[in-house]
């Protein structure tokens, strides 16, 4: 009983690791139930035998692999250098989390799917929602970071932690999806880097002006 427990985990899994690389081939409404039990060399049956369909597939790759539906969401944290320092440890976590999502491998090719190849579709309504109060989430842990360095000194009193968090997070997202269309490049860490920086100097000019001023102010440092 024990081993045809586990030889059933194992067929599922199976069949996850064969649906990531459909998906990726394909797109999320090209590939089908029989794409993805060819690529894992079972029958449709088995396919149905753990999933109810390919939504369910779709959604337990991305449950089975642990990673945020949004790169940017903050895992709250009681560290010391936190507390004395939120806007440093802000930054650093956003630049670690874009490096390592750029960077070729699981993660990368999940949220390659995710964002680039998950097309517009009754199908996929329901995902399409799931990532968009992902990000809804992510740039809420931003803004309360951002709150606690303007409590702190660290960023003036007037600014709108609601706006920049948007800001912040749209700029990092909006060079995330672009970069995931690309091959990936050995100088995927210097863009991070680049793109990080240039995203929190913006934020060190913003105050209570207007995003468009906020914006000339930003290409012009």
């Amino acid at each position: 009983m024990r081993r045809t427990r586990q030889q059933a985990l194992d067929t599922r899994a199976r069949i996850i690791d064969a649906a990531e690389r459909a998906f990726f081939s394909r797109g999320a409404t090209r590939t089908s139930l029989d794409d993805i039990a060819r690529e894992a060399g079972v029958t449709r049956g088995a396919v149905y035998g753990h999933f109810k369909n390919k939504e369910a597939v779709f959604l337990a790759m991305f449950e089975c692999s642990d990673l945020p539906l949004d790169p940017f969401a903050i895992a709250p944290t009681s560290d010391e250098n936190d507390a004395s320092d939120p806007l440093q440890c802000l930054r650093a976590d956003l630049h670690r989390r874009l490096r390592e999502a750029l960077h070729a491998g699981k993660a990368r090719r999940l949220y390659s799917i995710a964002f680039t190849k998950c097309e517009s579709a009754p199908e996929t309504a329901d995902f399409c929602e799931r990532i968009h109060m992902a990000g809804m989430r992510a740039e809420a842990q931003i803004e309360a970071v951002l709150q606690r360095a303007v409590a702190l000194g660290q960023l003036p009193a007037d600014l709108d932690a609601r706006q920049s968090a948007n800001f912040i997070h749209a700029v990092l997202t909006g060079f995330f999806r672009k970069r995931l269309m690309m091959p990936a490049q050995a100088r995927a860490d210097l863009d991070a880097d680049q793109i990080v920086s240039t995203a929190f100097r913006c934020l060190a000019e913003t105050r209570a002006a207007p995003a468009a001023q906020a914006v000339i102010n930003c290409k012009g440092a």
